[in-house]
């Protein structure tokens, strides 16, 4: 059942990639965009807390607190790597989050994956990195390049390190309350933060959720679903695993990429395409 919920999240996280790019091409203000983010979620998870057996503890709260914390800032700064830079560029840096949680899991949350899963989220890691690599120009270190001169990649790497951290969190978090209790008060928590954020830097506008409303929406859409797949598979697994599996986002990205926006090289990333699969296929049968 794991594999099912970890195995959608990366569609889910694909598409909520493109409707916010498309909105930040409208010209949406990045700050904005991430202040919507968690609008939705709220409003789709609010009547389930009614229906919930809700469980207080100093535990949860502390989880939620670190993980909620965090993802205010991971949140801003996704958006501004996002909208600062090309996806093609930014997002292969999130493909060193699963290594981070080789470094964070086990001390946050007392997991160390078997040796074939480990064999596997390599794979997926090199395989992500390859799809975003021109082999054309054997130029096999360009996305560390583009981190030296664009300032989305490297928001971008910093987003990956607070994600190998706060993941462990959410699961810490959903271990002291349930899936559904720690969806809720987290997108709360970092609505709220960013609310406080947008409002000291003076840039709450509404103007601009009116530039582009149809694309926000189906965003945070997406951002729900991609929180219950997430969650839910966390609450069921290995966090380095439902992370590892996340990252196939970005083999989906270069097929939507190619089919919807028309971007070239879809032959050219098929090795990295494959090793992911071939990575994918390791952790399932560990």
């Amino acid at each position: 059942m794991w594999f099912l919920f970890a195995g959608l999240n990366p569609f889910s996280e694909a598409l909520r990639n493109l409707f916010s790019k498309k909105a930040s091409i409208n010209g949406v203000d990045s700050l904005m965009i991430s202040w919507f983010n968690n609008i939705i979620p709220i409003i789709i998870f609010l009547p389930v807390i009614f229906f919930l057996d809700l469980k207080f503890s100093f535990q949860f709260f502390t989880a939620l607190s670190i993980t909620g914390s965090i993802n205010v800032a991971a949140s801003i700064l996704y958006m501004k790597a996002i909208s600062k830079g090309d996806i093609s560029a930014v997002v292969p840096m999130l493909s060193f989050t699963p290594l981070f949680l080789l470094i964070t899991s086990p001390f946050l949350v007392g997991e160390l994956p078997k040796l074939w899963g480990i064999i596997g989220m390599i794979l997926i890691v090199i395989g992500s990195y390859l799809l975003n690599v021109d082999l054309k120009s054997k130029n096999l270190f360009a996305p560390f390049k583009a981190l030296l001169l664009n300032k989305g990649t490297r928001y971008m790497l910093i987003v990956a390190v607070l994600w190998a951290i706060s993941a462990n969190f959410d699961k810490l978090s959903i271990q002291y309350s349930s899936v559904f209790q720690h969806i809720f008060f987290v997108n709360v928590f970092v609505f709220l933060g960013i609310t406080v954020v947008v409002t000291i830097m003076k840039r709450f506008k509404i103007s601009e959720i009116r530039k582009d409303k149809k694309n926000l929406i189906i965003m945070s859409l997406f951002t729900t679903t991609t929180y219950i797949c997430q969650m839910m598979a966390l609450s069921l697994t290995l966090v380095a695993y439902v992370i590892s599996l996340k990252r196939v986002s970005g083999l989906i990205s270069v097929f939507i990429g190619h089919f919807v926006l028309d971007e070239p090289n879809l032959h050219e990333r098929l090795l990295g395409a494959f090793l992911m699969f071939l990575g994918v296929l390791f952790i399932v049968f560990t």
